[in-house]
């Protein structure tokens, strides 16, 4: 059993998790998403990991909310399918945590209010 970890008793202990650094998922989002993405090229593919942190940068004037929903990757079918839905209702940081099992996601924006907006959002996966 590879990377287990062993307590004072013998016995193992629970899974480690591990954090990688942050990377880019999304930047310069200025406009509600037209469509879901074509395929899973541009998603975060969170296979080996349970947990996926979106952080989220949002910028705009007259904002109001900004509604993204997390969309799961079915590779059989090709098709995307949407998760839980988050509404911001500020600009500033926002963290949003995903519990993607491993699976492929993608953080889709879909409804906006205010006179724009922008986003920027890096994943980290635990």
């Amino acid at each position: 059993m590879a990377n287990v970890r062993i307590d004072e008793n013998g016995l193992p202990k629970g899974p480690v998790f591990e954090p990688m650094a942050p990377a880019v998922h999304r930047t310069g989002v200025t406009a509600v998403d037209a469509s879901d993405p074509v395929d899973a090229s541009n998603a975060v593919d969170c296979v080996g990991y349970r947990n996926c942190r979106f952080d989220i940068t949002i910028t705009g004037t007259g904002f109001t909310y900004l509604d993204v929903p997390v969309l799961f990757w079915n590779s059989r079918q090709s098709k995307w399918f949407a998760g839980a839905s988050r509404r911001f209702d500020s600009v500033g940081q926002h963290a949003l945590a995903v519990d993607a099992q491993g699976c492929t996601i993608f953080l889709k924006v879909v409804a906006f209010s205010g006179t724009s907006f922008s986003l920027d959002a890096d994943y980290v996966l635990s």
